[in-house]
């Protein structure tokens, strides 16, 4: 029997993953479940859905560490736990519209995307995904934490607002700017096909 490391980082957690030890997954419970649970939640706005897609999270963390050695591992979990999430969310709203922080952001940021009958939808989406990656790497730090906990991780207004100690209604002028300039950056690379 092998002495057990002491699990105090994300190295560390990601070193019990290389070593099979089950203290992994209770170190990414005890570090970030929280944090996934929310993102989740932001997602399906239903605790139980939450925490099943968090434990269906940690199993997919189990399964892909090792090969992967992420660098980021707060944000590989996120990911992962955003797209099971959403995976969830998209079974369970076929046909019909469930509100949540999610649906709400993605209503945002309808006024600045182009519409989904383009003929040739893959090239565009990959062309549009670049614009949009070019455009947040061009923010301000302060604008791209917001656009990224609004867009990507679903986080509502008051939530984004407490966690940057300003306003509900700073945030959300600050988003609609952003949003406009988004969509002026679509229309000049000619990747807008709105009104």
């Amino acid at each position: 029997m092998g002495i057990k490391q002491i699990i105090k980082t994300d190295a560390d957690i990601i070193d019990a993953f290389f070593r099979r030890e089950e203290a992994a997954v209770s170190a990414v419970t005890s570090e970030y479940g929280k944090y996934l649970f929310k993102i989740a939640f932001n997602i399906l706005g239903n605790d139980e859905d939450s925490a099943e897609c968090v434990n269906d999270a940690y199993l997919k963390l189990w399964n892909s560490i090792p090969p992967d050695k992420p660098k980021n591992f707060k944000a590989y979990i996120a990911k992962i736990a955003r797209n099971i999430a959403l995976d969830k969310y998209k079974e369970r709203a076929r046909g019909k519209r469930i509100p949540s922080e999610y649906t709400m952001s993605l209503d945002e940021l309808a006024e600045c995307l182009p519409g989904e009958n383009d003929t040739e939808r893959a090239y565009g989406e990959r062309l549009l995904k670049n614009a949009i990656d070019s455009f947040v790497c061009s923010l301000s730090k302060r604008q791209k934490y917001l656009f990224i906990c609004r867009y990507f991780y679903g986080d509502s207004i008051d939530d984004i607002a407490k966690s940057v100690n300003i306003s509900g209604s700073m945030v959300f002028h600050e988003l609609s700017d952003i949003r406009k300039k988004l969509k002026e950056k679509l229309i000049k690379e000619d990747l807008w096909y709105g009104n």
